[in-house]
């Protein structure tokens, strides 16, 4: 892999890994969300339209993760077949997301 490739695939990798922190905002945020929305409220209704808000939010972004093409082998980062994983390695190459110790980088 020359310098280029590694640079396109650093920002692959960067790019999955916003990605998936996205996601993990978007799930940690709904209790949240829903409790301020009525404690601010008091609004039945109000809090509704909050929590399909979030579940749209929650499928773009799950949608998001899923479709991610790894850098390394091109096929989708998580998914399977219709099986999703949302592990930190590539399901069909096993390339990781966490970043190289320097005694790793070459």
């Amino acid at each position: 892999m020359d310098h280029s490739q590694q640079i396109a695939g650093s920002h692959t990798i960067d790019q999955i890994r916003t990605r998936r922190r996205c996601l993990w905002i978007v799930f940690l945020t709904y209790l949240p969300a829903v409790w301020l929305s009525l404690r601010l409220t008091g609004s039945n209704q109000i809090t509704l339209a909050v929590a399909i808000i979030w579940l749209v939010l929650a499928a773009v972004a799950g949608v998001m993760v899923s479709a991610s093409r790894c850098p390394g082998c091109g096929k989708l980062f998580h998914m399977q077949g219709v099986a999703t994983s949302w592990g930190a390695r590539c399901v069909h190459c096993d390339l990781s997301l966490k970043p190289l110790k320097p005694t790793e980088r070459t």
